[in-house]
């Protein structure tokens, strides 16, 4: 069943996420349609559009924002493109939806904010965990005082090995940009209306100690230190040889709250070689109900004109400015102050 008046909405950047966001708007959401897609790389639009059976598929972002019908994006490229393209389809006066990291730095988040505010559209970006039904459920705990006053606060990140990638592929500082951001929003989200004050971090390359001297790093650990006290903990590796990995913790006053588990379901097999569960490997299994929920939040918002309590530019910028400060304490060995 499909709304008889669909957001039209059109995808740009034809990679793995893109085309996951790009089939959930054509075949999971009923009150969106993707009518374009955009990637400047020579075909991959065509394919990805014939796949969706989507008509127009463009290798000119600035095309794809000219088509009449058009009234929303979804930013879906390389993390060094995102601020760029956010700028032209607010200029464009389409409503956007921006994967993580919205900007790469403060200057640049600023003239995302402020190129999607003068033009009046919606903004919102991708912290999927947010959409998370156990994610979800733990702050709704937190916000009921629950737990009481947050004390100790917990996120991580381990994505599935075996690890794979050309670490000379990776630009530096990946794991504090597009993996722990993650994190950064998670741990922000999770300790309502207190600002971080201080960060101190430690990273290294343990996956792929060889390539250390080029800069690559594939584990870190950050500590964050909030206004009312609490002390934040975000881990990250890029090989955990179970599965995909991402829980969060927080430990209050009154008593605690978890969320995340890398078992698939609570299916235990006993056999002759013991005791075993099957574990996520892949983000978008994982997160597939937070993936399209995000979405599905989008969709209203481009109707509404608010994206509500959808992560914002500014909880981007908020992420962003932990990112920097921890790879700005990677380079110094020391703790950095915020504001």
């Amino acid at each position: 069943m499909t709304s008889k008046n669909p957001v039209r909405v059109g995808l740009i950047g034809a990679g793995r996420i893109g085309s996951f966001h790009g089939e959930s708007v054509a075949r999971r959401l009923v009150d969106a349609g993707l009518v374009a897609i955009a990637d400047p790389a020579e075909g991959a639009a065509a394919k990805l559009a014939a796949t969706l059976g989507v008509d127009n598929a463009y290798t000119d972002v600035g095309a794809m924002l000219a088509q009449p019908d058009l009234e929303a994006v979804i930013i879906a490229t390389p993390a060094r493109f995102h601020t760029n393209i956010l700028v032209q389809a607010a200029e464009a006066g389409k409503a956007i939806f921006c994967e993580k990291p919205m900007s790469l730095t403060l200057e640049d988040a600023d003239r995302a904010i402020a190129a999607a505010r003068s033009s009046g559209v919606p903004l919102q970006v991708g912290f999927n965990r947010r959409w998370d039904q156990a994610f979800a459920e733990g702050r709704a705990a937190i916000d009921a005082g629950k737990i009481g006053a947050p004390q100790l606060i917990r996120s991580l990140t381990r994505d599935p090995g075996p690890f794979g990638a050309d670490p000379d592929k990776i630009p530096l500082w990946t794991i504090f940009y597009e993996t722990l951001i993650h994190d950064f929003d998670t741990l922000l989200w999770l300790n309502p209306n207190a600002t971080p004050v201080e960060v101190s971090a430690m990273a290294d390359a343990l996956v792929r100690p060889d390539a250390r001297d080029k800069g690559f790093l594939d584990t870190a650990v950050v500590n964050i230190r909030f206004d009312n006290g609490s002390i934040a903990v975000a881990e990250a590796n890029f090989c955990a040889m179970y599965g995909y990995d991402i829980r969060g913790e927080v430990f209050g006053s009154g008593g605690m709250v978890t969320m995340g588990d890398v078992r698939r379901s609570s299916m235990t097999l006993f056999d002759k070689n013991g005791v075993s569960n099957d574990t996520w490997r892949r983000d978008t299994e994982h997160f597939v109900h937070g993936y399209t929920a995000q979405l599905a939040s989008f969709v209203n918002s481009v109707r509404s004109g608010d994206i509500g309590d959808a992560p914002s530019g500014i909880d981007a910028r908020n992420a962003l400015a932990i990112a920097l400060a921890a790879i700005e304490s990677v380079s110094k060995n020391a703790p950095v102050r915020l504001g």
